[in-house]
């Protein structure tokens, strides 16, 4: 069985139930507060707990009217993460992420944290699917092969993830990037990895439309898919609690349309990279919770709940 920290959190936006009913869950929530995988300002540890503290104001009709009432909701609580130990903190991550596949047909939402945390939780999902594809929202590629001294770094995440032996580069597609280095620039044509850029994006009449599509079209080819999210994706101006902002991204509306237009079964989601401490406004911290109220409303529409 995985240990978690805590063993229940119990009212996750006044749906959540018993955390050992993963056999019987609509959706399962998991946090993992590990930010030694950053290389800006500190602070991703924190998100996980900042966001249930304001899910009780979570609302429960999404803004395109689907009621998430009857949604049961499982939250696991914080896995078990060792600051100083990332090897430690990736198998933790990687058991909690397979046990949960293995028991459950529930898609799975990750809250980080930072980007390092994804590269486990898709390694678990690659290990028990046939084929997989990602969506990777985000300012940057992620596509470094060593930044920060590490492999493992939030800089280099994606590209442990396309290493990974079911990950096709062909059904991984970055979404809203702006931020480049030459070294990810040659990774990316080399491997043929799908990319829209930001400044593509503000060119089409219909960017959504063309995200849904792309979509669609990498979940044709898989038998999984992967959303991972991070919130420096959108503009500073709409998040700006996160580490490594980036001027010029998208904003929260049209990436919550992008969720509402979301075509396909997702299997798991994560979100990372929210440090609430750097925003004491507490834009960023309300942004993931209606960017994560969209998520449900997605599932439920896809999952047919």
């Amino acid at each position: 069985m995985v240990q978690y920290k805590d063993d229940d959190y119990g009212s996750f936006g006044g749906i959540a139930i018993s955390s050992d009913l993963i056999n019987q869950a609509d959706i399962i929530l998991q946090s993992i507060p590990y930010e030694s995988g950053t290389s800006g300002k500190k602070g991703t540890s924190f998100a996980p707990s900042a966001l249930r503290m304001i899910s009780k104001d979570m609302q429960l009709i999404s803004r395109t009217g689907i009621n998430l009432s009857n949604l049961k909701l499982v939250d696991k609580g914080n896995i078990s993460i060792n600051p100083i130990n990332g090897e430690f903190t990736r198998k933790s991550i990687y058991q909690s992420m397979k046990y949960l596949l293995e028991n459950s047909s529930a898609p799975i939402i990750s809250i980080g944290g930072d980007h390092s945390i994804t590269f486990p939780l898709i390694q678990a999902l690659a290990d028990t699917e046939k084929s997989v594809g990602i969506i990777w929202f985000d300012a940057h590629r992620d596509l470094l092969n060593e930044f920060l001294n590490s492999k493992y770094s939030h800089g280099s995440s994606l590209r442990r993830c396309i290493e990974l032996p079911k990950i096709d580069p062909e059904n991984v597609l970055l979404v809203g990037t702006r931020y480049f280095t030459s070294e990810e620039e040659k990774f990316l044509h080399d491997h043929g990895i799908g990319e829209l850029k930001q400044s593509e994006l503000e060119k089409q009449l219909n960017p959504i439309d063309l995200m849904s599509k792309k979509v669609q079209e990498i979940a044709s080819r898989v038998d999984s898919l992967y959303f991972s999210i991070d919130i420096d994706g959108l503009d500073p101006a709409f998040a700006p609690g996160t580490g490594t902002p980036v001027a010029g991204g998208m904003s929260s509306s049209d990436f919550m349309n992008l969720i509402n237009k979301l075509p396909v079964r997702i299997r798991a989601f994560d979100l990372v990279e929210i440090s609430p401490s750097l925003d004491p406004s507490g834009i960023t911290i309300k942004a993931l919770l209606a960017i994560l109220t969209e998520i449900l409303a997605q599932i439920k529409i896809s999952y047919e709940i």
